[in-house]
């Protein structure tokens, strides 16, 4: 999965291919096939694994009270925590907001719907850490979805080169996503 992140993360996600894998790594082809079935299997399971590592470290950052914080400066913490952890994630990073911003990420989402209730209270709980508040409504997970896609833009633009990464720089995309959603939050 790691040489799928760095393959999408360079070449994008329509151009991937099993063989650009299997290369990289030096193994035969059937190798692969024995763990996946098809690509669209080891784009999906990559794409799974991630979500959970970064719901899991918002969940966990989330947990964290200080004394004295308010849920407005929690957020905002947590949200910088956030950027911080994908901008060390790189590749996967980049391929995460590939897959998102494809087709794929349609499917994702049925699947989602009908999937265990853990699966599906663990995205309600990541939704309500990255809102600061108890999501009610479709217009919550419209702000949840949001803050998400300007996170990820933000974060593309920094490892590719084309935005500073310095605190000055991140803190006044999260004035900027955050304000798009002031009056939902």
């Amino acid at each position: 999965m790691n040489t799928t992140y760095v393959v999408v993360a360079e070449n994008g996600i329509d151009t991937f291919s099993m063989k650009t894998v299997t290369t990289r790594l030096g193994v035969s082809e059937g190798l692969i096939y024995k763990y996946f079935d098809t690509r669209e299997g080891l784009l999906f399971k990559s794409f799974v694994t991630f979500q959970k590592e970064i719901e899991t470290f918002v969940l966990e950052k989330t947990a964290t009270d200080f004394p004295g914080e308010t849920p407005e400066a929690k957020r905002e913490r947590v949200w910088k925590e956030l950027v911080a952890f994908l901008l060390e994630s790189n590749y996967k990073s980049l391929f995460y907001f590939e897959y998102r911003w494809s087709y794929r990420y349609n499917e994702y989402l049925k699947l989602m719907e009908s999937s265990e209730e853990e699966t599906r209270i663990g995205l309600k709980k990541f939704g309500e850490a990255i809102l600061g508040r108890p999501i009610m409504t479709s217009s919550d997970q419209d702000a949840v979805n949001w803050v998400v896609e300007n996170t990820g833009f933000a974060v593309k633009k920094a490892l590719l080169g084309d935005m500073r990464k310095d605190d000055e720089t991140i803190h006044k995309i999260y004035r900027r996503i955050f304000f798009g959603i002031s009056d939902l939050v």
